[in-house]
């Protein structure tokens, strides 16, 4: 499997880009990097131009693919799914920095005969803590050509989170603005 870390986000209300906000002296990408790298041969992180430079040279960072440049998270996935090959992708946003590696092995152990599964968390869809097979590409792909960005009616099967949830509430926080991490 390969990791995809999704980085390329304008963070409009974040202020700054979020892949370098800070949580505990470490950087949100680097929270994403710790969840999938126990399951995931290689880590791609998929980044704005303007940013590539300022994550480490030990990582292998990559902007989106020119067709689809600045169209969202579903061309991240795609783009990762272009840049290294796999049988299946495990992907991120780097904005959740209190998931963790029990998100992606409760996603491996529902991604059979599915091509794409995202976590379910009490009616809150979570379309980006995702794994995708090679086989979910054309359709992505497609689905990009035909200018339709959204990433849920991709997502063929939605894993309940709550048990995830009771060992650690904050799982599946999405952070968007400064303060929001403030006393946790």
């Amino acid at each position: 499997m390969i990791g995809i870390v999704l980085a390329g986000g304008q963070s409009r209300r974040y202020g700054s880009p979020k892949a370098f906000a800070t949580h505990n002296g470490k950087c949100f990408y680097e929270y994403a990097i710790a969840a999938l790298t126990p399951h995931c041969k290689q880590v791609v992180v998929v980044a704005r131009p303007e940013d590539v430079n300022r994550f480490p040279s030990t990582w292998h960072v990559v902007t989106d693919l020119q067709e689809f440049a600045g169209q969202g998270p579903l061309a991240g996935v795609l783009t990762g799914m272009n840049t290294i090959q796999s049988e299946w992708y495990a992907v991120l946003p780097c904005d959740v920095p209190f998931a963790d590696d029990s998100i992606i092995r409760e996603l491996m152990n529902h991604r059979t005969g599915y091509t794409a599964v995202a976590i379910e968390e009490v009616g809150k869809l979570h379309p980006l803590l995702s794994i995708w097979s090679k086989e979910a590409e054309p359709m992505i792909r497609s689905s990009l050509e035909m200018g339709n960005r959204s990433v849920r009616p991709l997502i063929q099967h939605w894993v309940d989170g709550q048990a995830l949830l009771g060992k650690k509430p904050s799982l599946f926080v999405n952070v968007n603005s400064p303060g929001q991490l403030e006393g946790r």
